[in-house]
């Protein structure tokens, strides 16, 4: 399912700007794992979803200066996963709370929102897989009960295939390829409809 014409509404836009905009049929209320080495079409796909005026929290473990400057996300939270001590910087080993920084961004939002979790792999690094599995399972529960987005960029060759097999089962997944072409054929047609 894609976008309905009640949110196209809500949102104030036509369907067809929806449908350049966000690529893909995202729908609210889902979590989405993107197949990637690097994080370059999430945060794509952050970007774009953003443009919607849809309210955002990307947390990284990219320094958050570095994101703002190279991604354009000035008017964004930006949380660092890191161990060094400072505003919006959160403790990697801190998953409870993390989850509870996701959740109330969410309500503060009246439900909405996208967070872009960028750093799946240092969860797990710093936590194990199954305490990082529980968390992305309560944040799923979390968002589905909501009209959220979760995108989590993670790159399939840093975990086993048991554990991808694990973190796949209740989300939707998104390969690279599929996303890129999609991407690409629509900032194509927007560069023509402008001739």
């Amino acid at each position: 399912m894609g976008w309905t014409d009640a949110q196209d509404e809500a949102m104030g836009t036509d369907a067809e700007h929806v449908k350049v905009a966000a690529p893909l049929d995202i729908e609210k209320g889902v979590c989405y794992l993107i197949k990637e080495k690097k994080p370059e079409l999430g945060f794509r796909l952050f970007s774009s979803l953003l443009q919607q005026r849809i309210p955002g929290l990307c947390v990284t473990r990219q320094h958050p200066e570095r994101v703002r400057r190279e991604r354009g996300l000035s008017d964004v939270r930006i949380l660092w996963l890191s161990h060094t001590p400072g505003e919006d910087f959160h403790n990697p080993t801190a998953i409870g709370t993390l989850a509870k920084v996701i959740s109330k961004f969410i309500e503060d939002n009246a439900g909405e929102g996208v967070v872009l979790l960028d750093g799946l792999e240092y969860l797990v690094i710093n936590n194990g897989f199954l305490q990082t599995l529980m968390f992305v399972e309560h944040v799923n529960e979390f968002v589905m009960q909501r009209k959220a987005i979760l995108l989590m960029p993670v790159s399939p060759e840093t975990l086993e295939e048991k554990e991808r097999a694990l973190l796949e089962r209740n989300v939707e997944v998104i390969e690279t390829p599929t996303l890129k072409a999609d991407m690409e054929m629509r900032e194509v047609g927007r560069i023509l409809d402008t001739y």
